[in-house]
């Protein structure tokens, strides 16, 4: 939710029952004595979940993408496959789609299909080559329940080359169509979304909002005018184009020019390599492959938010959100994540690939793994034995309980609690002080709150409803020690 203009004009926010993550500062009105801390996910213990073992999988695996299908009752993943040999002409496509199933997110099979020919496999996993050139890279798949077409009820974006009127094939950004995920057809006629080529994961995110699209891909303007001499570690020269820009559509026909979103700058490494964003909690998130495309090519992910997919700010530490593998580990080199998360009960499950080699050198080997968190646990605002405290900005009430997001790391000796102030706005002139609490929500009124909870029940002297409070404007006032809050949200109960 982007803060309006209106709030700062007196009026008070309208948040609903969304929750309001505490990533950045969009709904905080002000902090004392807390640290944001980066919450990273816990690789799994099996990791990688998925390699390539069939011979028309190529080198590698890589960038899966994962939803859970009602319809198919199963975790579904599409993934890109790459095939060096075939890069340089030889056999197949050098790039192809593949696909696998799960019924628990961890173990994954690859099911045996007769969807796309891949020359000499007749039946595999593979789900799509390409239509002209076969070659296709891409791994976003969108399902739309609500499509009235059922041949378009699932949407692949990917990057494949089409008729062009003046060039023979040109390569872009496309929109597939599929009545199940696995059958794709391009559009009759075929249309570029981004009419050149985009090395990047290429992917489209719907703002209710703005009721618009967005679509994250590489920008067309930059600081190199093209140059591909400015080196060093990659034979033809050095990649320019590793930024993030953004176009948008209200009908996912007519398209805008793509603007240039976010760049490195002087806290960051040289590059963004890719990046995957995805709306959460009423905002978008972006996880983004920092890259030091100057010497090494190794990246790791990082974290960055945003209110409206256009502006962002970056997690202000840079540390990785995902961080790459020690050395000599299957993901050494490079890790990307290529989709959002998935949730399963309290748990995000969060889907990467890695290389123990960097972009810079020859692999062949790659792995797709999966690390988890609880749910909305990105960032913290986190207390020590000082107490801290959080103000939010003013909002009005659409509920009767408060649930947040809790962590309570084991700190023997020390006090640990969270105590929650339902303040009121006081008026212009004359007031002492700061705003004060409705009468029964003070701090000396709130039960003191402990442990570890994604959906921890607010109470003051032992009852949770603040449901007399419905329709008033309110600030929440958390005073934190030694504990940390993720994030907080107004529910009807």
């Amino acid at each position: 939710m982007t803060v309006p203009m209106s709030y700062f004009q007196g009026e008070p926010l309208k948040i609903g029952n969304e929750t309001q993550l505490l990533i950045d500062d969009n709904i905080v009105e002000d902090r004392w004595a807390l640290e944001r801390v980066l919450h990273p996910p816990s690789k799994h213990l099996l990791n990688p979940i998925l390699v390539k073992d069939k011979p028309w999988e190529g080198d590698i695996a890589l960038s899966p993408y994962v939803m859970w299908d009602e319809d198919f009752g199963r975790y579904r993943m599409w993934y890109k496959c790459f095939s060096l040999t075939n890069y340089w002409g030889a056999g197949g496509p050098p790039y192809h789609l593949s696909y696998a199933e799960s019924d628990d997110g961890i173990n994954w099979e690859k099911p045996d299909l007769d969807v796309s020919d891949y020359p000499g496999y007749p039946i595999s996993n593979v789900v799509y080559t390409g239509t002209y050139r076969q070659r296709t890279q891409g791994v976003q798949v969108i399902k739309n329940p609500n499509q009235s077409d059922p041949n378009k009820r699932y949407m692949y974006i990917h990057v494949e080359a089409i008729p062009h009127s003046e060039e023979g094939l040109q390569s872009g950004v496309n929109v597939a169509y599929s009545p199940d995920g696995l059958r794709w057809t391009l559009p009759e006629p075929p249309k570029h979304i981004l009419d050149y080529h985009s090395d990047c994961l290429n992917h489209v995110v719907y703002d209710p909002q703005e009721e618009q699209w967005l679509l994250y891909c590489r920008p067309i303007h930059m600081f190199s005018s093209g140059r591909r001499d400015l080196r060093v570690g990659q034979i033809g020269g050095r990649h320019m184009r590793r930024r993030v820009s953004v176009m948008t559509s209200k009908d996912f026909i007519n398209w805008s020019y793509p603007r240039t979103c976010m760049y490195p700058d002087e806290m960051d490494t040289p590059d963004y390599d890719a990046c995957t964003v995805f709306r959460w909690a009423g905002q978008f998130i972006m996880l983004y492959a920092a890259m030091e495309g100057d010497v090494t090519g190794s990246n790791e992910v990082r974290l960055a938010s945003s209110q409206d997919g256009v502006n962002w700010e970056r997690f202000y530490t840079r540390e990785p959100y995902i961080a790459r593998g020690r050395e000599g580990d299957w993901d050494a080199g490079q890790v990307t994540v290529s989709g959002p998360p998935v949730i399963q009960g309290d748990t995000m499950l969060i889907y990467y690939s890695g290389t123990p080699n960097t972009q810079y050198e020859t692999t062949t080997q790659s792995g797709i793994a999966v690390a988890m968190a609880k749910v909305d646990r990105f960032v913290e605002q986190r207390g020590g034995d000082r107490p801290g405290y959080l103000l939010t900005k003013e909002f009005v009430v659409e509920g009767n309980r408060i649930k947040i997001n809790t962590v309570m790391p084991g700190m023997p000796y020390h006090e640990q609690f969270i105590r929650v102030e339902i303040a009121s706005h006081p008026p212009l002139g004359g007031h002492h002080g700061s705003s004060q609490p409705y009468p029964g929500f003070s701090f000396e009124d709130s039960d003191v709150l402990k442990g570890s909870r994604t959906d921890m029940t607010v109470t003051w002297n032992g009852s949770a409803d603040i449901s007399e409070l419905a329709g008033k404007p309110v600030y929440l006032r958390f005073e934190i020690v030694n504990m940390g809050l993720f994030s907080f949200k107004i529910t009807q109960e």
